[in-house]
Order: C-alpha cells, then sequence, then structure tokens
C-alpha cells in the first residue's frame, strides 16, 4: 500500500532558546494510504501536535515530514495554506461562522481560499450527511451533531484523499458521536479515505485499523489491530 504520511526524526519545540519546551519527538512514522490511524494520549502527550504538523497549521522545528509529494518541513506559510487547501481538517469545535447557514458555511473555506466552490456539490454533501432539511438554516440553530455533520462536509468540498480529525466528537453526546463516527468509517471504507484521528477516547479503537499510543510527546506503541 503506498505511503500518505512519512515522518523522519520529527520535532517540535515552544519558547525562546532559553527555555525550550519540547511538545514533540522525534517522531519517525508512516502512514498508509487508505488507512484509519487513530493517535491516543493524554493530553500533553503531544498527540494533537503531531496533527497539527501533519495538517500543515504549525511547523516543525526539526527533521523531514512527507504528505503524499509535500514536504512540509521545507514550505513557508503561504505554501502551507496551499496545502491546507488539499486535505480535509475536523475540528472538535466546527469552527463555523454563526452568522451564516449551513449552506455558507461548507462554502466559506473556498471563498476564504479565492476559488469558486460549487453550490450543487456542497448541498449534495449536506444532502449525503442526512442535513437536507438544514441547508438555508443558520448554524446556531443547529445541534453539536449537525454542526459536526456541517464542518465534515465542508471538509469534503475539495475530496481530499486524507482527512485529519482532531477530537472531533468531543463536544457532542454519545448518539451524535456514534452517528460522526459511522459517517467517518463509511468514508474510509466505502472512498478510501485516508482517516487519521488524535483523540483521548480508547472506545474508539473500534473503528482504526491502526493504534498509536503517545506519552511526553514520543510514541511508546504502535500496532495494526485489522
Amino acid at each position: 500500500m503506498p505511503t500518505a504520511i512519512a515522518a523522519k526524526g520529527l520535532t517540535k519545540y515552544y519558547g525562546n532558546k532559553n527555555n525550550l519546551i519540547k511538545a514533540l519527538g522525534p517522531v519517525d512514522l508512516e502512514i498508509q494510504k487508505g488507512s484509519y490511524t487513530l493517535i491516543l494520549g493524554r493530553s500533553g502527550s503531544g498527540k494533537s501536535t503531531l496533527l497539527n504538523l501533519m495538517a500543515g497549521l504549525d511547523k516543525p522545528t526539526d527533521g523531514v515530514l512527507k504528505v503524499g509529494q509535500d514536504e512540509l518541513n521545507k514550505y513557508n506559510s503561504k505554501e502551507l495554506a496551499k496545502y491546507r487547501g488539499k486535505i480535509g481538517i475536523i475540528f472538535q469545535f466546527y469552527n463555523l461562522l454563526p452568522n451564516l447557514n449551513a449552506l455558507e458555511n461548507v462554502l466559506m473555506a473556498g471563498w476564504a481560499a479565492g476559488k469558486k466552490p460549487s453550490s450543487n456539490q456542497a448541498k449534495e454533501l449536506l444532502t449525503k450527511l442526512g442535513l437536507e432539511h438544514r441547508i438555508n438554516a443558520n448554524v446556531k440553530t443547529l445541534s453539536g451533531g449537525e454542526k459536526q455533520r456541517v464542518a465534515i462536509a465542508r471538509s469534503l468540498m475539495d475530496s481530499p484523499e486524507i482527512i485529519f480529525c482532531d477530537e472531533p466528537t468531543g463536544a457532542l453526546d454519545s448518539a451524535s458521536e456514534q452517528q460522526v463516527q459511522e459517517i467517518l468509517t463509511k468514508l474510509h471504507k466505502e472512498e478510501g479515505k485516508t482517516i487519521v484521528m488524535v483523540s483521548h477516547n480508547p472506545d474508539f479503537r473500534k473503528y482504526a485499523d491502526r493504534i498509536i499510543i503517545m506519552q511526553d510527546g514520543e510514541i511508546i506503541k504502535d500496532e495494526f489491530v485489522k
């Protein structure tokens, strides 16, 4: 199976040279295309730092990080922004604009990037995710599960091969959590999407085919489970 993500000696420090704090590393990692990887760990374990680097939301201090043909450790801020336009990112707290409706929120990322996103595609995605009756609803009126489905639709607008998920069900009730996980699993199994999910919830093991456990900025366990 082709490699989607490859990291070698990846590290991240915060602070200045007189007070450096290691958040990550060194990490060596390969994630295969079409896999579903769950990264577990307590708060401060480095899991979100690793995801932020892979998603181009932050830059590594040292090491090599390739996602497809993108060598992120060499990219400047403008190049990272362009890279983020090719992937999907789903956050815990949705990052929706409260003054817009569901459809406008799905289209917003494209508008912000200077693109002309397709309203028909956005409507199709919302319908696919069971929100056909909420397309024109202001997001302030949506439930948590509905908001997260809008965020998922937004992340799929450019048909990304890789979807990065940062605690995407952390703010949801159990029923909505189950629904979102089923959507992500379907995207993985039926559409071949590469899913990389960060969570502190060990119940998500049943959805993934690979489990990575982090502690103190390092990978302490890495197992394939399917």
